[in-house]
């Protein structure tokens, strides 16, 4: 019996590299700080900023993010792609140095307008304009970082400990953004802002230029991302979920349960630190388990932390600690797990050379849940006749706050559980 060689995969990339190195890691980890920086926090403060400075209402806010929102997320795709196309060993420092650059300089400019805005008109311009500015800047940096680790190393080991590491720097990053946003000047936020900025470019510039395969770009094989899509359409719809009850968060802290701003800003920093603490835990189980098997599991136990909410209430606040912490710890989790089944879909369907086109879908997909939490959720609470801060225990932002992650997370666990059943061998420990 004879057996046939198979000819190679054009697409399939092999681990020239030296093994990626601790200190590597941490060069590479340090982009989440400034990531992190002017993503969540944008939808969590900007809101407040410009509702009680110059006492605009939420559905005014909501909508001009979310139309910010989309009109800069049809461009991630493009910049991804762009990005694979780059002939450069040094492609991924080529992009991120100067979009960190311009994230940086637009999140100081939105988050300190000038005082000479003296209409709606000129407010509304200057915010949409900023916000699309850091959108885009922030959109190019992180599909550079997202689609560096497979392009890297093919080392599954590898390429989970970068994800790791970047996801704990990001929230690490988040609880000193969210900390010195509430707590402080917004010029001691804009020194942090520099100073992470230009610490990461040095770190990100000394690290190891690719190998020369990677600089081989073929087309797009767009029926090999509709496989994509299967994998992306719960992983969205959960996404959803959390940018929802991010966006109402310190509305429902504030308004509902009667707790202060600094208080609130406490909660923030006990959610992202039990996050860090369940992206620790959970990436030493990914060499052991499926993959997304896990995924399910946090799924549920997300669905289960979110419950107890119901009963909460002005007289108990202090039980919603405890939905902090069980949260926190499994939406880390989730950040760490998504981007591991992305990439092991992406390595099952030898993509490997495309990762950015495919984590720029991914962007888009991100900002249109970003902005539709925002430009839904916000104005469906004014029409239900929510103000901040003149409608106190308003019943309508503790329905939507908790509600909309409990029915979107089921509705993720049930395309989920279709998608194990016919595709779980991809993501098995053995394919690590």
């Amino acid at each position: 019996m004879t057996h046939r060689k198979l000819p190679p995969n054009k697409n399939r990339t092999t681990n020239l590299t030296l093994p990626i190195t601790r200190t590597q890691s941490l060069r590479y980890g340090l982009s989440g700080l400034v990531v992190s920086a002017t993503s969540l926090p944008l939808y969590i403060l900007v809101p407040n900023v410009y509702a009680n400075t110059y006492e605009l209402s939420l559905a005014t806010i909501g909508i001009i993010l979310m139309l910010v929102r989309l009109l800069d997320a049809v461009t991630d795709p493009l910049v991804g792609k762009l990005i694979d196309k780059t002939p450069s060993r040094h492609k991924f420092q080529f992009w991120c140095l100067p979009s960190a650059a311009l994230m940086a300089a637009s999140y100081i400019a939105l988050i300190n307008p000038p005082s000479a805005l003296s209409s709606n008109l000129q407010v509304l311009t200057y915010m949409g304009l900023f916000t699309l500015l850091v959108s885009a800047s922030a959109g190019a940096l992180s599909i550079a970082i997202q689609a560096w680790p497979i392009q890297w190393t093919n080392n599954t080991g590898e390429q989970s400990a970068l994800v790791s590491r970047r996801e704990q720097f990001t929230l690490l990053g988040v609880i000193i953004a969210s900390t010195l946003s509430t707590m402080t000047h917004t010029n001691v936020f804009s020194i942090y802002l520099i100073c992470i900025t230009v610490m990461t470019s040095l770190c990100l510039l000394s690290l190891p230029r690719l190998h020369d395969r990677s600089l081989t770009y073929t087309a797009f094989d767009w029926q090999s991302f509709r496989l994509m899509t299967q994998l992306m359409t719960p992983l969205f719809i959960s996404a959803l979920a959390n940018a929802t009850a991010a966006t109402l968060f310190m509305f429902y802290v504030t308004d509902y349960l009667g707790l202060s701003k600094a208080h609130g800003g406490g909660l923030l920093g006990i959610y992202f630190t039990s996050a860090l603490l369940g992206i620790w835990f959970w990436q030493r189980t990914i060499a052991t388990y499926n993959t997304i098997s896990l995924y399910k599991i946090i799924l549920c136990m997300t669905i289960i932390m979110f419950i107890p909410g119901f009963a909460i209430n002005d007289t108990n606040p202090e039980l919603f600690t405890l939905i902090c912490i069980g949260t926190g710890f499994f939406v880390g989790a989730e950040l760490l797990l998504t981007s591991m089944l992305l990439i092991k879909k992406i390595k099952f369907i030898h993509q490997e050379k495309h990762s950015a086109t495919i984590f720029g879908a991914w962007g888009l997909l991100m900002k249109l849940g970003l902005a539709f939490a925002a430009g839904l959720a916000l104005p469906l609470l004014s029409f239900w006749g929510y103000q901040p801060g003149l409608t106190p225990r308003h019943e309508s932002i503790a329905i939507i706050y908790l509600s909309s992650p409990v029915i979107l997370k089921l509705i993720s666990l049930s395309l989920v559980h279709l998608h194990n059943r016919q595709h779980g061998h991809i993501y098995a420990a053995s394919n690590n």
